[in-house]
């Protein structure tokens, strides 16, 4: 009996012993996919939908940091069947180390996966928006808006691949970046984190981001870009967080949907939807927005997810919905794949499963969605590489600073100069840096930065500041100093005043005004008034209006944006001349908060603007001449005219002839010259620029301002 029950077994295991069509890694996705849901319960279904934060499934109460509570461990990964986590902004492991992201990373995927009936790993998302952000001792970028008036998109393309490499090396899978919103009214507290008013740059720059993070394929380096937020959010009544944009449908195709339109064609996972309402409708109850323009007219196909809570926000805010199984409901029909809940898995995973039971939402559509998160999941290779190495994190995370000082140093824009005092060293042997943002990296690192308002206070990360650049590149035979506050009668020969906004994000970031703090703005005062030369450096994520009276007499006026943990050694190799800056404003730079909302591609109220879109001086001088076009590019000869080299952006405008609209951008390249240099510089317009009639072409400046010093 024995041989025979042996011989049995023997027959039999072969056939128990072939994987599961899901488990095959050489079947294609979709296969992969319908063979993966034709096994599964609907409860398994509906938990790939939700998106819980991890602060949920750790310590003791329900916004504790800690170690993970296996109690909420199984409620919501084993119970619920969750198919996907965040970390919010500030939601990190303690300690917030590179390694110890990959641990935490490492116990959750395991813990999944072995309460999986079918094992199924788990999505893990974060904003890293400028870099690996969440984690303390990160390489910070300059936030995009700064990244913009680089005009370089095969910068945004590496930064994409360095910060990629530092997401997946700690675990995280999904990052919700890049932002594909265009700053429309500066007023707005995410203006930071678009990467300007022009449609063609930031779809430039949106498209090579993309590319960057994921890579021709998700492979194991990769993670699934999130273009957000879907679509119009930049563009809000009175500049107010959230609030009501008001577009036509013209409007909508011609200036906000291109980024988001260049993020699809180069192949992103995933959109996240507008947190605000367009012409009255919540962006997550908008059929026609996520599957009219975004499914049909568009053609996306991967997962749409919700921003933080905003499915809630559909019964609370906007009152759309009378309960909150009404809001599950509109969100579904609407087109929102995954909700990001964040906290409560069983009320959403239960108003589901109610509703499909009701029949009110059909299990093709929950077939469709989590047919879309699984998809995912494969084409990122969870199923084979669940894990990471916790020993290769830190040095993820904290490459590419050499990257991250390229980066700021292109962006800093000199926008007035008395053609004396900078580049300091030469004639000006004496410097005093003024204010306290100066040795204080959190105006420079900006929002999203650790925690979700910023650096919290007294946390720290490295950062090279203001200060610390200044000291490490002060020339032989020159001083400097440092006071917090403006001395009565400085014995120097020119004050760095650095200024700015304190870190902040959405709507705690709005500024209707556009004012300096109070704070910032006496510091100014009291410099000017001493009579010495003053060069002002703004850290800020918008522009801001100055005082008349305060701003004719500085000697220079600097731009820095919201540079990163590199910018204070970029600002001062820029003011000492180590770097000839380069950066052009990708924004119109308004007189008065009167002129807002204003941009240069519309008719422009209240007069000129204090500085164009495209603006931005250099230490050298370049010309143009033998401007020549055809029917898909341009070609013109650049020459550098001055004493030093310098990086120069070429921006080429245009209108359809005899036509009184204004001029918008056509094309743009950067060009590197040395004194005396000269060559010609081709460009690549759109097709059908030249319809029937032609096109007029400027190339160069909007417009030469005369504001200065």
């Amino acid at each position: 009996m024995h041989k025979t029950l042996l011989t049995a077994l023997l027959l039999t295991a072969p056939a128990s012993a072939q994987p599961a069509p899901y488990l095959d890694p050489s079947l294609p996705a979709e296969r992969r996919v319908a063979d993966l849901l034709g096994r599964m319960t609907l409860e398994e279904k509906v938990g790939q939908l939700a998106q819980i934060d991890v602060l949920r499934l750790m310590g003791q109460g329900e916004w504790d940091r800690g170690p993970l509570n296996p109690e909420w461990m199984e409620n919501v990964l084993a119970r619920q069947h969750v198919g996907s986590l965040l970390s919010g902004g500030g939601n990190a492991p303690v300690p917030n180390t590179p390694a110890a992201w990959a641990r935490m990373t490492n116990d959750l995927q395991r813990y999944a996966i072995e309460h999986s009936r079918l094992k199924i790993p788990i999505l893990y998302g974060v904003d890293a928006v400028h870099g690996h952000n969440n984690v303390v001792g990160a390489t910070i970028f300059p936030h995009n808006l700064g990244l913009g008036a680089t005009f370089d998109p095969p910068l945004a393309r590496r930064i994409g691949e360095v910060t990629a490499r530092a997401l997946r090396a700690t675990g995280i899978t999904w990052n919700f970046s890049p932002d594909a919103d265009l700053g429309r009214d500066p007023r707005w507290g995410r203006f930071y984190e678009t990467w300007g008013e022009d449609p063609l740059l930031a779809s430039s720059m949106v498209a090579e981001n993309v590319r960057g993070q994921q890579g021709d394929t998700l492979g194991p380096n990769a993670v699934a870009a999130t273009l957000k937020h879907f679509a119009g959010y930049g563009a809000p009544i009175g500049g107010k967080d959230r609030a009501d944009a008001r577009l036509t449908d013209a409007e909508l195709r011609a200036v906000h949907l291109p980024p988001f339109q260049a993020g699809l064609a180069a192949g992103v996972a995933a959109v996240m939807v507008n947190s605000g309402s367009v012409n009255g409708v919540p962006g997550h109850a908008s059929g026609k927005l996520l599957t009219d323009v975004l499914r049909k007219n568009l053609g996306f196909t991967g997962v749409t997810i919700s921003d933080w809570e905003d499915v809630t926000r559909l019964q609370t805010v906007y009152k759309v919905a009378p309960t909150y199984r009404d809001a599950v409901r509109l969100a579904l029909t609407a087109g929102v794949d995954v909700s990001m809940v964040p906290h409560d898995a069983r009320g959403f995973t239960g108003a589901v499963l109610d509703l499909v039971r009701a029949g009110e939402v059909p299990v093709s559509r929950i077939d469709e969605a989590a047919g879309r998160v699984l998809n995912l999941k494969f084409r990122l290779g969870l199923f084979e590489r669940p894990y990471v190495d916790p020993a290769g994190a830190e040095a993820a995370v904290t490459a590419g600073r050499d990257l991250a000082l390229r980066a700021a140093r292109e962006s800093v824009t000199l926008l007035a100069t008395d053609g004396r005092t900078l580049p300091l060293g030469k004639t000006v042997k004496n410097v005093l840096v003024v204010g306290e943002r100066a040795r204080d990296p959190r105006s420079q690192l900006g929002g999203w930065t650790v925690g979700w308002q910023g650096l919290p206070e007294g946390e720290s990360t490295r950062a090279i500041t203001v200060l610390d650049g200044m000291k490490a590149v002060v020339p032989p035979g020159t001083s400097l100093a440092y006071s917090p506050t403006v001395p009565a009668k400085p014995s120097v020969d020119t004050l760095v005043v650095v200024v700015g906004e304190p870190p902040h994000a959405e709507g705690e970031a709005d500024n209707p005004g556009l004012a300096l703090p109070d704070t910032d703005l006496a510091l100014l005062r009291a410099a000017v008034a001493t009579g010495k030369p003053v060069v002002a450096v703004l850290l800020a994520g918008r522009p801001l209006v100055l005082p008349e009276n305060v701003r004719t007499r500085l000697a220079a006026l600097v731009m820095a944006y919201l540079p990163g943990s590199e910018g204070g050694r970029a600002i001062a190799d820029v003011l000492y001349g180590n770097t000839n800056p380069s950066g052009r404003l990708p924004f119109t730079w308004p007189r008065s908060a009167t002129q807002v909302p204003g941009t240069y591609d519309e008719p422009f109220p209240g007069g000129t603007p204090l500085y164009p879109f495209g603006y931005g001086l250099s230490y050298t001088t370049f010309s143009y001449s033998g401007l020549r076009a055809t029917g898909d590019s341009i070609t013109v000869n650049v020459t550098n005219i001055g004493k030093v080299a310098g990086a120069h952006t070429v921006l080429a405008f245009a209108r359809p002839a005899g036509a009184a609209s204004p001029l918008k951008l056509a094309a743009f390249g950067r060009v590197v010259l040395g004194p005396g240099e000269a060559r010609n510089v081709s460009l690549s317009l759109p097709r059908g620029l030249f319809p029937a009639g032609g096109a007029e072409i400027r190339v160069g400046a909007l417009q030469t301002t005369t504001e200065q010093p």
